[in-house]
C-alpha cells in the first residue's frame, strides 16, 4: 500500500516532468503596419520588455500554455505600449526545442491613441545551456499577425511583429 508522502512524491514529480514556466527577461521586438495599410502604412516601432509563459503538457509532447507580454519603445515621438496575453498550445519538438501556436488578445497604444490587439503568434523558443538541473537559458522567437481594432493614426489597422528574447525556462 502506497503511503501518502509516496503518493504525494508522485504527484510532485509527476507535475515537474510537465510543468513549462518560461520567462524571457530581455525581449525585444519590432512590429510594423501590413502593406497597403490605409492608416498609416509607414509604422514601424522597436520596443523592448518581458514576457513570461506558463503551461502544462498533457498528453506526452502536447501541452497548453497562457503567455502574457509587456513591450515598451518609441515611435512617431511618443511613446509606446504594448500588453498582450494569449492562450495555446505547445509541442515539444525535440528536448531543447518547442513551438506554441497562440491566440493573443491585448492592448497598444501609441501617443493618446489606443487599440485593442486581435490575432495570434507562432513562437519558439530553444535551450542554449544548463544552469542545473532543472534550469536552463533560453533563446525565444515570435512571429505575430495580429489586427489592432479601434486604431486610429498613428497606430496602423494590421500589423506583422517579429520579437526575439533572452531568458530561462524550468
Amino acid at each position: 500500500m502506497a503511503t501518502p508522502a509516496a503518493a504525494e512524491s508522485r504527484a510532485s514529480l509527476w507535475l515537474r516532468e510537465r510543468l513549462i514556466l518560461e520567462w524571457l527577461v530581455g525581449a525585444g521586438g519590432w512590429r510594423a503596419a501590413l502593406g497597403g495599410d490605409s492608416l498609416r502604412p509607414g509604422f514601424s516601432s522597436f520596443a523592448g520588455g518581458t514576457e513570461l509563459t506558463l503551461g502544462l503538457d498533457v498528453v506526452g509532447p502536447l501541452g497548453i500554455v497562457v503567455d502574457g507580454r509587456f513591450l515598451a519603445g518609441s515611435e512617431s515621438g511618443g511613446t509606446y505600449y504594448e500588453a498582450t496575453g494569449a492562450l495555446g498550445v505547445q509541442i515539444r519538438v525535440a528536448s531543447r526545442v518547442r513551438l506554441r501556436l497562440c491566440g493573443v488578445g491585448g492592448q497598444v497604444q501609441l501617443v493618446n491613441n489606443s487599440a485593442t490587439v486581435a490575432g495570434g503568434f507562432l513562437a519558439g523558443s530553444f535551450t542554449l545551456f544548463e544552469l542545473g538541473r532543472s534550469l536552463v537559458t533560453v533563446l525565444g522567437a515570435r512571429l505575430d499577425l495580429d489586427a489592432l481594432l479601434g486604431a486610429q493614426r498613428p497606430l496602423p489597422g494590421q500589423s506583422l511583429a517579429f520579437s526575439l528574447g533572452l531568458g530561462f525556462y524550468y
